[in-house]
Parts: C-alpha cells; sequence; structure tokens
C-alpha cells in the first residue's frame, strides 16, 4: 500500500486529538452562552469560530462577540477554558507512530484548522506526553489561522504544497473530514479517513515499515 510515500500530513482535532464536543457545549452553555450548540462543529465550525480559525479576528475580538452574544460580558480566560473542554488527549501510541515514520525516513506534517485561542495549549501540553516538542514530531506546522486560510478550500492545501514542496502524488493525507479529503484527492494526494475513534497505527506501522 502506497509504494511511493514520502511525507504524511496529519490533522489535529478528530486525527491525532480526542475531540469531547458535547463536553465543551455543556461548558459554554454553563457561560450563559448555548448558541455554541448552533456553532460548534468538528469539523466545520460556524460563525465566530470559523472566523477565529481562519484568522479573521482575533481572541480578543471572538471573546468580545460571544460576550456580545450572551448578553453579558465574559471574562477571556474562561472563554479559553470552556473551548479547550473541546480538546481531549493524544494517545501516546500516535506520537510514537510519528517518530517511527520520521525515523524510516518520512517527512511528517500538520494542516489543521485551528486557533490562536486553544493552540497553544495543544503545542505545549497535549504533545508532551513523552517529554518531547511538537515541533520534534514533525517538519512543518500548517495551522488555518496563520494562514488565513480553512479547509477545505484548495487554497490551503496548495499554499502548503507550495511553502514544503511536498508532491501530493507522494503524500498521504489523514483527515477525519469528509469534504477535507475530497480535496486533497482531487488535488492528487493518496487520503485516508480514519472513523472515529479508529485505532490506525496498524496503517502508519505498515508504512514505517514498508
Amino acid at each position: 500500500m502506497f509504494p511511493e510515500l514520502k511525507n504524511i500530513v496529519f490533522d489535529l482535532g478528530g486525527v491525532l486529538i480526542d475531540l469531547h464536543r458535547d463536553r465543551c457545549v455543556e461548558a459554554f452553555r454553563r457561560l450563559g452562552f448555548p448558541q455554541i450548540e448552533d456553532l460548534l462543529n468538528p469539523y466545520y465550525p460556524k460563525g465566530v469560530f470559523s472566523e477565529l480559525e481562519g484568522g479573521a479576528i482575533t481572541v480578543e475580538q471572538a471573546c468580545r462577540r460571544i460576550g456580545e452574544m450572551a448578553g453579558r460580558e465574559i471574562p477571556c480566560d474562561e472563554i479559553r477554558q470552556a473551548y479547550k473542554a473541546f480538546l481531549g488527549e493524544i494517545a501516546p501510541y500516535k506520537l510514537r507512530a510519528i517518530d517511527a515514520l520520521r525515523e524510516a525516513g518520512l517527512r511528517t506534517y500538520v494542516l489543521s484548522n485551528n486557533n490562536a485561542m486553544v493552540f497553544p495549549h495543544i503545542e505545549n501540553t497535549l504533545f508532551a506526553a513523552d517529554g518531547k516538542r511538537m515541533a520534534d514530531y514533525f517538519d512543518a506546522i500548517y495551522l488555518s489561522f496563520r494562514m488565513h486560510l480553512l479547509k477545505p478550500s484548495p487554497e490551503i492545501f496548495r499554499a502548503m504544497i507550495a511553502d514544503s514542496g511536498m508532491k501530493p502524488e507522494e503524500t498521504l493525507f489523514l483527515d477525519d473530514g469528509e469534504r477535507n479529503v475530497a480535496t486533497a484527492h482531487q488535488l492528487g494526494f493518496h487520503v485516508y479517513m480514519p472513523r472515529p475513534g479508529e485505532d490506525f497505527s496498524p496503517l502508519l506501522r505498515e508504512i514505517a515499515l514498508r
């Protein structure tokens, strides 16, 4: 399988990071923001959260908007904590599988719709299970809020290709969003869409040992 692979691109939420939407919705409801139910989509967030992930607004602007929608001022730290409830852990076996891919000579990347409100927690805490830094696991990390582009737009993939020099036909893209996978496939990437909660480490081991 995938005999010509040189690169692996990972999504974060739902692929490497376990997600807990219900827990996050409940945290925002406790803050008096029930509108979260309509805005928080694990694959394609809407409204203020889409603007935050696309880099169109800052964290502070997002917090003000959420407060206005809630009808009261909500401290940004409380909003950040509620949003962090969305994020679970990264299973250590996934980090070790990435290490094995890199030891086998493959280049590894992240392409994620993400935001400045929770990314510091991802970078500094979730990837620290084995005493390493997030940057130790990837050749480059491409984030929507920094690129001002969102998956599933072809433009964010093309920007990653241009910056990294990767060739889609030599690259496997793993994402749990059907539209994201469809775009990648149309651009010539090999694709794999893990099911919710799937242990896809056998696939990664097969690639590392090929």
